[in-house]
């Protein structure tokens, strides 16, 4: 797996290998799409490739431990589970549109998650993390949401007045989507985030950015 920023690459770890497995029996999507080992469709319905989602889970793990958690962008809800489940928050939660195919999926997978159906965009989300956090600060971030970049960049600028100096923002679909690259990429040159690590599957690449704001 291709790895930036100097990170060492984590799929040489002894805990690489089941962690995939366990992705992989989890279930994706489309198995004609995102492949690369799943064993079937359904389950959680992964939009991940699992090398950059195992590494991603390694490297949150030895980052952690993670208090609140912020998911921009749900789609099924299962990214959301298996963090929820690997890493472990206190507070979890979800801002999603509810347009998602598999939206009715979140009812099961986000559970335990405080939710806000609608557009991050929106005033609404802003007033729901500040009244859902009571004064917390973020401490995990993903974003994945409209995968444009001015979608990005307003997803990254919602939620930095909740996060301190070392709250980690991650940005899903990097190489996938060159407009959510630009975004990534801005927010490194404009200082906002200092990037840590970009995870590049070498088979079905997505791209996993991880960033601390400064």
């Amino acid at each position: 797996m291709d790895k930036v920023w100097g990170v060492p690459d984590l799929s040489g770890q002894a805990e690489f290998g089941p962690l995939r497995d366990l992705i992989c029996q989890s279930g994706t999507d489309c198995l004609r799409h995102f492949g690369n080992g799943y064993l079937r469709e359904g389950g959680l319905a992964l939009q991940q490739n699992p090398d950059e989602f195992a590494a991603l889970c390694l490297f949150l793990k030895r980052r952690g431990p993670f208090s609140t958690y912020l998911e921009i962008g749900s789609a099924s809800g299962g990214t959301g589970f298996f963090l929820a489940r690997e890493i472990g928050f206190d507070l979890a939660m979800s801002i999603d549109d509810g347009e998602h195919l598999r939206a009715s999926e979140q009812k099961v997978n986000l559970a335990g998650f405080k939710e806000f159906v609608g557009s991050s965009h929106s005033p609404e989300a802003a007033t729901f993390l500040e009244e859902t956090l009571q004064g917390l600060p973020l401490d995990l971030a993903f974003v994945d949401g409209d995968h444009t970049e001015e979608g990005v960049w307003k997803d990254i600028e919602m939620v930095l007045p909740f996060c301190l100096p070392g709250t980690l923002i991650v940005v899903h679909d990097t190489r996938a989507c060159a407009v959510v690259e630009i975004a990534w990429l801005r927010a490194t040159w404009e200082g906002i985030i200092t990037p840590l690590a970009e995870f590049i599957g070498d088979q079905k690449p997505l791209g996993i950015g991880v960033g601390r704001v400064n």
